[in-house]
């Protein structure tokens, strides 16, 4: 859980491998987007930066979510999990989706 500290993932600069997106640890930040969605859905007090991204180059960008954004991320991560076959994500990403009528 990164909650207090957002994490750095690196971007994949083969253009040629990317299957599910451009970030080399795919299940990580699947991860810590339905954290992020999760956290700030249930707290007062808001995540705003979701993680960094660490460039080839080792330039590193600032990354973030916002609220409008929830659904399509989860769509995305549930895409991910599903094409792994990891049905208990699955089912997670679902009932977050209902819990908080996300649309």
């Amino acid at each position: 859980m990164y909650v207090n500290s957002p994490p750095y993932f690196e971007v994949n600069d083969n253009l040629d491998d990317l299957t599910h997106g451009p970030i080399v640890d795919q299940e990580g930040f699947s991860e810590r987007i339905i954290e992020f969605v999760e956290w700030n859905l249930n707290n007062m007090s808001k995540l705003d930066i979701l993680c960094y991204l660490v460039y080839p180059d080792g330039e590193v960008m600032e990354a973030t979510l916002d609220e409008d954004g929830y659904l399509k991320s989860l769509q995305k991560c549930l895409d991910y999990y599903s094409s792994n076959e990891e049905y208990e994500k699955c089912n997670n990403i679902k009932n977050i989706i209902k819990k908080y009528e996300l649309q």
